[in-house]
């Protein structure tokens, strides 16, 4: 069970946090199409130098649109702001496709972190615009393309897989909270000292508006998912020792798994859970991983985290970092967070989320299955529990 707390610097911190996810999706959603699907070559010089991905992957207008709404703001105080007005002092915000920002900044131990995904699950997005998109169609927002979405695909599938947005407090060498937001659903799910609970975004002022329980499945299965391709993902799944579970078919899609909603394979909604009993993380970007370790770490004992090593032979790299680095080299120490914290000074030695890869699991506590399999790999140091 989580010992973390938070002061009222942190309860005040939490609350701009959920004001400025709410300004950030009622940006989003009111965004005409066609301004949303703009690409960064289509910006002036100095949005394409500020917002070019290290990894080159394409940018669009609506991940800008959400990542200044995280950081400095969009007609409202962005993070920036809000370490500011709460701290007195200035703060790191670690995002997609800015990276560090700023990067001259000295990360200490009790430096406050935003670690965000913006807009994690960009190729869905692309795709529902080009399936529900019509140019000769006047005033379509993309509300309206997320609705015409929601209409084809079954309620419990979209609240697994969707595009989302994300952001996590790193302070004091210890995660403080995790918000983690659907924009299809609206959904809004808080990671707290206090529980995870979910509620929607639409109807909240506060955290404390956010207060429905969420219930985390009993269900034993060994079926996982997580990230693959064959090549680099595929090494590193076999030289962790993945390669044990049963991998779920959607690891493999050509729209892959969601990376901060991936935890809800985890959630029971009423009577429906899913089949998938392990979500990992494949040697995964570090504000995909964060979230789903967040809610394992708040989840008040239901859910455990494990952190996996990778046998040399099949060590791989991406952007010059092992996909599955050891302890040294690991946001993470040898044992649990709740003892050891998080080393937050190693956010330093890097500019871009890209460049800080691990191998995490979460599984429910009552999975027999997979923790008898997860204990088996503890005691034979191929990982270490981290929750």
């Amino acid at each position: 069970m989580s010992t973390t707390y938070l002061t009222e610097e942190d309860v005040a911190l939490l609350d701009g946090s959920i004001r400025i996810m709410q300004n950030m999706y009622e940006r989003l959603i009111e965004l005409p199409v066609e301004e949303a699907k703009r690409d960064l070559s289509e910006l002036d010089a100095r949005m394409q130098e500020k917002y070019r991905r290290k990894d080159r992957k394409d940018t669009r207008y609506f991940d800008i649109v959400a990542e200044d709404a995280i950081s400095i703001g969009d007609g409202f105080s962005g993070h920036l702001d809000l370490f500011q007005k709460v701290l007195g002092r200035s703060g790191v915000i670690i995002t997609e496709e800015c990276g560090r920002v700023p990067r001259d900044l000295r990360i200490e131990h009790d430096t406050p972190v935003i670690i965000s995904d913006p807009v994690d699950g960009s190729a869905y997005l692309d795709d529902v615009i080009n399936r529900h998109y019509f140019p000769a169609e006047k005033n379509v927002k993309m509300k309206d393309i997320f609705k015409r979405e929601m209409e084809e695909v079954p309620l419990n599938k979209i609240r697994r897989h969707a595009c989302n947005s994300s952001v996590t407090l790193i302070r004091d060498n210890m995660i403080k909270y995790t918000i983690v937001l659907n924009l299809f659903t609206g959904e809004i799910y808080l990671g707290m000292p206090e529980g995870v609970f979910m509620g929607d975004v639409s109807s909240i002022e506060r955290a404390r508006d956010i207060n429905i329980p969420v219930e985390f499945s009993d269900k034993e299965s060994l079926v996982m998912l997580c990230y693959t391709r064959k090549g680099k993902y595929e090494q590193n799944r076999a030289g962790t020792h993945l390669r044990f579970f049963p991998l779920h078919p959607a690891s493999e899609a050509k729209i892959g798994p969601i990376g901060p909603l991936r935890f809800t394979y985890l959630v029971r909604y009423g009577d429906d859970e899913s089949e998938i009993g392990v979500v990992a993380h494949n040697g995964e970007k570090i504000q995909e991983i964060l979230p789903n370790i967040a809610i394992a770490l708040f989840s008040r004992g239901k859910l455990r985290a494990y952190k996996l090593f990778c046998d040399p032979e099949y060590t791989q790299q991406r952007a010059g970092k092992e996909m599955t680095p050891n302890l040294a080299n690991s946001l993470y120490s040898d044992g649990l967070i709740v003892n050891t914290g998080v080393k937050s000074t190693f956010l330093n030695n890097y500019d871009y989320p890209s460049e800080f890869r691990d191998t995490t699991v979460i599984i429910s506590e009552k999975n027999d299955a997979a923790l008898t399999m997860l204990t088996g790999m503890v005691e034979r140091e191929y990982a270490t529990r981290i929750v």
